[in-house]
């Protein structure tokens, strides 16, 4: 039951850390959304977004229309020239107002404002998280609608406009409007989930490896491998689980959403963006759970485990007979002594690295648990020469071993045999009579 339970709990507690880290980590969700300036479905919905709010808050076909008709009543002879240039005036200043704005989402200025923007911003997902979906320059409505300002993008634009010479763009109001970067109802329906999840996170991070502890503690004597081994397994099959469950949700999310509010390909960057740290955290507790289980399980006494391990051993025979064959020197020995000590210590320093790291991934569990196994077999090869059993059965016994010294019978204990050189044990003086037997006699007394 216990480690049913550390695998249900780990299920809770990666996304929940996941949500706290985000929330209360400014650095790191900025650095998480930076690179969405970059992205071109991004920069095609705030280009057209932008252009949209300009020309809705400025009729520059009407404003073009009077200034033709002023200049009809002052030169009468262009009249029925400039008839019905309104309308294309507009949009050519349509078409250069978007130009010009889908040049300098393209800039580093435009990053540079981004990353500003996203960090003021950052209340909006506290505030999601806390439930309380109002205020902030990230605001969260009622239906689930993620809106984010647009007055410094259109004060750059303004200015930009104003010094290539378009002189309509002096008429350019302030602007405070909003785009949406996202809408979904299962937003706001996740409201509470969010909420809860953000305040149990640091108890279920607790309550995960104290379960996985418990379930060791009460586990039988001759049952510890195979229970640790459990655990690490159970927690590898929820983060495979909660993977399956957020490539579902991934989906339900992305079709709630109304392509009319979010291009599809906008929606699709900013989701994909938000759960790549969510991801990678499965990805690394999936890996530290699968390791932990093989490490266990290659342990244990079980038919697989021990033909592995001698496996291991032979190829390692083979390996220091072809390379180090000889008398085990003295390292050898001492790291055939201590080599589990050695051992623990690797193993403890690869666990010390990913508790440490302040985000590990995926990358960082895989090639840290690499590195501590060559490192562990490279001690097993190092001191093999020390433990690999010689022509004699006996470790240390191989070829420029120690030779055997004979035992002297009168320097040893009751019982001791001298041995003749290359053949078997000699007899005490087969040939005398027992003590006790007369000459001739055939029965003992």
């Amino acid at each position: 039951m216990l480690v049913v339970l550390t695998g249900v709990l780990a299920c809770a507690a990666v996304p929940a850390l996941y949500l706290r880290s985000e929330v209360i980590d400014t650095d790191h969700y900025v650095a998480t959304v930076a690179p969405l300036a970059s992205d071109p479905a991004i920069q095609a919905e705030i280009t057209d977004k932008v252009t949209q709010q300009i020309t809705e808050a400025v009729d520059f076909q009407t404003i073009t229309k009077d200034a033709l008709n002023e200049l009809s009543k002052t030169a009468p002879r262009v009249a029925a020239v400039i008839t019905g240039l309104a309308p294309m005036i507009a949009e050519q200043t349509r078409s250069l107002i978007h130009s010009t704005v889908a040049k300098f989402v393209a800039t580093p200025q435009f990053q540079g404002l981004w990353v500003q923007v996203n960090r003021v911003a950052h209340q909006g997902l506290v505030n999601l998280a806390t439930g309380n979906a109002a205020g902030g320059t990230v605001n969260i409505d009622q239906s689930g609608t993620v809106t984010i300002s647009t007055k410094e993008i259109v004060a750059r634009v303004k200015t930009l406009l104003v010094e290539q010479g378009v002189g309509l763009a002096a008429r350019i109001p302030d602007i405070d409007a909003q785009i949406t970067l996202f809408q979904s109802p299962e937003l706001v329906r996740a409201t509470s989930a969010i909420r809860t999840l953000d305040q149990l996170a640091p108890v279920l991070g607790w309550l995960t490896a104290i379960s996985a502890v418990g379930a060791i503690a009460v586990a039988p004597g001759g049952r510890k491998r195979s229970t640790i081994s459990g655990v690490g397994l159970a927690v590898a099959v929820a983060m495979a689980l909660l993977a399956l469950a957020l490539v579902i949700g991934r989906s339900i999310l992305l079709n709630s959403i109304p392509p009319d509010a979010v291009s599809p390909a906008a929606a699709e960057s900013l989701v994909e963006t938000l759960l790549v740290p969510l991801r990678t955290s499965v990805r690394l507790v999936f890996v530290v759970g699968l390791l932990i289980a093989v490490a266990a399980f290659l342990s244990g006494h079980s038919r697989p485990a021990e033909y592995v391990r001698h496996a291991l051993a032979s190829a390692g025979d083979y390996i220091t007979g072809k390379v180090g064959a000889g008398q085990a020197r003295p390292w050898q020995r001492w790291l055939a002594r201590y080599r589990r000590i050695l051992e623990a210590v690797i193993v403890g320093i690869a666990a010390l690295v990913l508790i440490l790291w302040q985000y590990p991934t995926a990358a960082v569990a895989i090639w840290t648990a690499v590195l501590a196994v060559l490192a562990i077999l490279l001690v097993e090869l190092l001191c093999r020469p020390a433990l690999a059993p010689g022509p004699g059965g006996e470790p240390g016994s191989g070829p420029g071993a120690e030779p055997v010294t004979p035992v002297n019978p009168a320097m040893s204990g009751s019982g001791a045999v001298p041995r003749t050189a290359g053949g078997p044990a000699a007899e005490p003086n087969p040939t005398a009579p027992l003590p006790g037997n007369l000459p001739g006699d055939t029965k003992p007394l």
